[in-house]
C-alpha cells in the first residue's frame, strides 16, 4: 500500500524551481546544439569597382631646357666674407628666375663652398643665405677644397673654368623627363654661358641683371 507523503509548502515550491530551471538549461543546451551544428553563411562583402588612379610623373614640369648657376666660393675666401658679395649672392636665385625664368624650364642656384671642413663650408653658405638655405641654393656641394665634385668637374676634367675663388659658372642643359615612368630621364651635355671671376665681375654682371654667353677669356691670376 502506497505510502501517502505529504511534504511542506516550502518543499514543494523548491521542488517546482528546479524543474524549471532544468527546463531551461535543456532548452538553452539544445539551441547551442543547433547553433554549432548549423552551417554559417560566408558573407562576401561588396566591393566597388573603383579604377585606378593613373601614376602621375613628378618631374613633367621639369621636362626642358635648365639654366644652373654654380656659386663657388668658401668661408676663408676674402671677397665671400664681403657684406655686399654675400647679399648678391644671397639673391642670386631670385634675380635668375625674374630675367630667365620665361625662357627655361628650371633655374637652379647650386651653392658650392671649397672648405675642407664640410662643417665650416655648411655653416658659411647658411650665413651667406641668411640660414635660408632652401630659399637661396636648390642644391650645395661642400667640402673637398680643391677636389670638390663640382671643381673637380668643371677646373680639372673639362677645363672649363679656372682654379679660381670666387667664381660663377652658368650653364644650359636639356632635360628631357617624359620616360621617367618608365625608368629613364635623358640629360644631354651642358653648354657654358657665363664665367665669371673676381669679385668685380660678378657684383657688375648681377647688377647687370645677369646677361648669359659671358664666357670667361685668359684673365691675369684671379682672387683667392
Amino acid at each position: 500500500m502506497p505510502m501517502d507523503i505529504h511534504l511542506p509548502m516550502w518543499a514543494r515550491r523548491i521542488g517546482s524551481v528546479m524543474v524549471v530551471a532544468s527546463s531551461g538549461l535543456l532548452t538553452y543546451a539544445g539551441v547551442g546544439a543547433l547553433r554549432q551544428t548549423r552551417p554559417t553563411k560566408a558573407v562576401t562583402p561588396a566591393v566597388a569597382n573603383v579604377p585606378k588612379a593613373p601614376r602621375v610623373n613628378p618631374f613633367a614640369s621639369d621636362n626642358g631646357l635648365h639654366l644652373i648657376a654654380f656659386v663657388i666660393t668658401a668661408s676663408d675666401c676674402g671677397w665671400s666674407t664681403q657684406p655686399m658679395a654675400m647679399s648678391a649672392v644671397a639673391g642670386l636665385r631670385r634675380r635668375l628666375n625674374t630675367a630667365h625664368g620665361a625662357n627655361f624650364a628650371k633655374v637652379s642656384v647650386v651653392g658650392v663652398a671649397l672648405d675642407r671642413d664640410v662643417g665650416e663650408g655648411m655653416a658659411f653658405l647658411s650665413r651667406i643665405a641668411s640660414k635660408r638655405l632652401a630659399e637661396t641654393f636648390d642644391q650645395i656641394s661642400v667640402g673637398g677644397s680643391w677636389l670638390n665634385e663640382e671643381v673637380v668637374r668643371f677646373v680639372w676634367r673639362e677645363n672649363a673654368a679656372p682654379a679660381a675663388s670666387p667664381q660663377v659658372i652658368v650653364i644650359s642643359r636639356p632635360i628631357e623627363t617624359g620616360g621617367y615612368l618608365s625608368g629613364k630621364i635623358v640629360v644631354a651635355h651642358d653648354s657654358l654661358l657665363v664665367n665669371l671671376v673676381r669679385s668685380t665681375e660678378i657684383l657688375d654682371w648681377i647688377g647687370d641683371a645677369t646677361p648669359l654667353r659671358r664666357v670667361a677669356s685668359q684673365r691675369e691670376a684671379p682672387e683667392s
